[in-house]
């Protein structure tokens, strides 16, 4: 007796749901087509664009796009791409950051340093070496002016 029950209640949910699509596919065609809608084997026949991959989208290299970032008029965007360039060699990367050591703001500045502290190619130590000489001796005079004034 139960399992007559169950069987008939899988059979109403069975012819239910399949009611439910066919009401669903009729009368969304029908809706589709007065109200001027392209069916779907209209629209499917259009030629589709090709997929470009991802790699032509967005090149994995992307230290040309940092060294251009190194003239960005905004600081964020000097001082992302100095922390970036740090992670990458080469002699355009070191001569960049060799520049960004003199920049206006400290904070691109700082960050520059440690970028070409992580290259570690002998040019950026002596640059850096340089640059804070260069620092030491600014201060100096700065601490000396100061005391004079």
């Amino acid at each position: 007796m139960m399992m007559n029950l169950e069987l008939k209640i899988i059979t109403l949910t069975l012819i239910y749901f399949a009611g439910w699509f066919l009401f669903e596919k009729v009368f969304s065609g029908l809706w589709g087509r007065l109200r001027g809608e392209k069916t779907v084997a209209a629209t499917s026949s259009r030629k589709r664009n090709p997929v470009v991959p991802l790699a032509t989208v967005t090149p994995i290299d992307q230290t040309w796009r940092y060294i251009k970032g190194l003239s960005s008029p905004d600081w964020r965007i000097r001082r992302i791409s100095c922390i970036q360039l740090g992670d990458r060699r080469g002699t355009a990367v070191v001569e960049a950051l060799i520049e960004a050591l003199n920049d206006p703001r400290e904070e691109v500045s700082l960050a520059a340093g440690d970028a070409l502290a992580k290259v570690g190619d002998p040019v950026a130590i002596e640059a850096l070496a340089n640059h804070c000489q260069n620092l030491k001796t600014s201060s100096e005079r700065s601490y000396e002016d100061y005391r004079a004034a």
